[in-house]
């Protein structure tokens, strides 16, 4: 009787663990949620979406991606940091919800040890815009052109404390120039107060600007990026060129809550990796002004960790204090 018995309990345990491994081997088998931590219709949500419609497509996964906008992405960011790390809840994070922000807002959540990196997406091209009345044509005219008129012109941003207002800060240190900053609430107000001349210049997105630079209203003057990029003509300038330090990386990618399964993290990697070889998502994200770029978990962690002091020191130069 005892050996029937123990013959039983021995099926049941080899049944259960059978189902388990089934279980965990199915992922994902429900819906994954990307949290897009800006407003819709943005550039952020924008790519979001159409990465997820890619990945639906590649592989039959279920994507579903919500926006929760509030504390320059912090707000999402916190949802995603303490959810279950199942690897149903996602973030689509930016240089600033897990980079900037940690320096400019008390955060409930690490911005490195509060996450897995799945892998990087894109890399948004940042771009220096004049009026087209402002008497300059190339970067370097511009900047001789400040610093002959020091407190004479101004320069519009989406926001304080965005890749864009930090990078203007950090030219303006390395070049010894007297511009001032004025932040807008996004890029749209921005770009209309540029093409009106109420302001002479823009650090901005390039994917707003191109029907203006089309129809002669907008001029680029540069790119603020640390690395080129094939969508931009090689006579543009870069702030590289002029001023090393100022070059900055505006990036998207996707992320998991700590304690994600390895194997659950890799499984998202691996389809985001083949969604981002379409040459469809690939041009439609260029036309968005993205560079579609995948790294991997390990080479996206690097990046994002290497990235803080840089961050940091960004931020100390602007002067911006935590809120």
């Amino acid at each position: 009787m005892s050996r029937l018995l123990s013959s039983l309990l021995f099926a049941c345990v080899a049944t259960l663990a059978a189902g388990c491994a089934s279980a965990q081997g199915s992922y994902p088998d429900r819906p994954i949620s990307i949290i897009v931590p800006f407003a819709p219709g943005g550039a952020t949500d924008t790519t979001a979406r159409m990465l997820a419609d890619q990945i639906s497509q590649e592989t039959g996964y279920q994507i579903i991606v919500e926006n929760k906008g509030g504390a320059g992405g912090g707000i999402a960011a916190s949802q995603v940091a303490r959810a279950a790390p199942d690897g149903y809840t996602v973030l689509f994070g930016t240089s600033n919800t897990n980079g900037i922000n940690s320096y400019i807002y008390k955060l409930n959540y690490d911005a490195v040890k509060s996450f897995e990196p799945v892998g990087l997406v894109a890399e948004n091209v940042v771009v220096l815009l004049a009026n087209a009345s402002f008497p300059a044509d190339t970067l370097e005219q511009a900047l001789a052109l400040i610093r002959e008129s020091p407190g004479t012109y101004s320069y519009a941003s989406p926001g304080l404390g965005t890749v864009h207002n930090l990078s203007v800060e950090l030219l303006k240190k390395a070049q010894g120039l007297d511009l001032m900053h004025v932040p807008y609430k996004g890029a749209g107000p921005a770009m209309i107060d540029l093409v009106a001349g109420t302001v002479p210049l823009m650090i901005g997105g390039i994917a707003p600007a191109r029907p203006f630079i089309a129809s002669g209203k907008v001029k680029v003057l540069a790119i603020a990026n640390d690395r080129k990029f094939s969508s931009i003509p090689a006579d543009v300038q870069y702030f590289s060129g002029v001023a090393p330090d100022a070059a900055v990386s505006s990036w998207m990618g996707l992320f998991m809550p700590a304690g994600t399964p390895h194997d659950r993290v890799q499984t998202l990697s691996e389809a985001l990796g083949k969604a981002l070889s379409s040459p469809k998502l690939r041009q439609a994200l260029e036309a968005q002004g993205m560079q579609a770029e995948y790294l991997d978990p390990k080479a996206f962690a690097d990046k994002v960790g290497s990235g803080m002091d840089f961050w940091k020191k960004a931020v100390e130069t602007a002067g911006l204090e935590a809120k």
